[in-house]
């Protein structure tokens, strides 16, 4: 996920299906955006939960809060489209947005 590495179609498909997933998430969602901090960005290594196989070790078993900061990781780019989808929201307010649908009888 380096900025450094080539730009393949496989990254950049994964980033943009992965924007488009947030993107219908954040507008069916009714009135509010839940977003579980940590989990956005992935992790570059497996994650593994302390079990018996692996000595109860909490080594894979973190949460990368860093990833979006590091300006030389492509994790920068999610984190900007959800800035982008938040400012958005504040903006026009469609998730709070009063609404009334019309009956006909």
């Amino acid at each position: 996920m380096s900025i450094f590495a080539e730009r393949t179609a496989v990254v950049e498909r994964g980033l943009a299906l992965h924007k488009m997933i947030r993107l219908l998430t954040y507008g069916l969602g009714g009135e509010g955006w839940l977003n579980f901090e940590g989990n956005e960005f992935g992790h570059p290594e497996w994650l593994d939960f302390p079990r018996e196989g692996n000595n109860e070790s909490y080594k894979y078993a973190r949460r990368l809060f860093h990833l979006s900061e590091d300006e030389t990781l492509r994790y920068k780019y999610l984190n900007l489209w959800d800035k982008a989808m938040n400012d958005l929201e504040e903006e026009y307010k469609w998730l709070s947005a009063n609404y009334t649908v019309n009956k006909r009888l």
